[in-house]
């Protein structure tokens, strides 16, 4: 996924940076603002679990 893909990704998902931060194990937005502003590169296993969140996907720490 780019940069613009993620960043879409999490708008489409309603989520914040820190919403998606904390899903995806980060320790603040700022890791994924510099994954959306393609200063940090997605592992493999964030850009999946991005995949199966737009896919309909929702662990039990989903944000309510």
């Amino acid at each position: 996924m780019t940069p613009a893909e993620i960043k879409q990704a999490r708008k489409s998902l309603g989520l914040t940076a820190a919403k998606l931060a904390a899903l995806l194990g980060y320790s603040g937005p700022s890791s994924v603002y510099d994954i959306e502003a393609g200063r940090q590169r997605a592992s493999e296993t964030v850009t999946r679990l991005l995949r199966a969140y737009l896919d309909g996907y929702r662990p039990a720490d989903w944000p309510g």
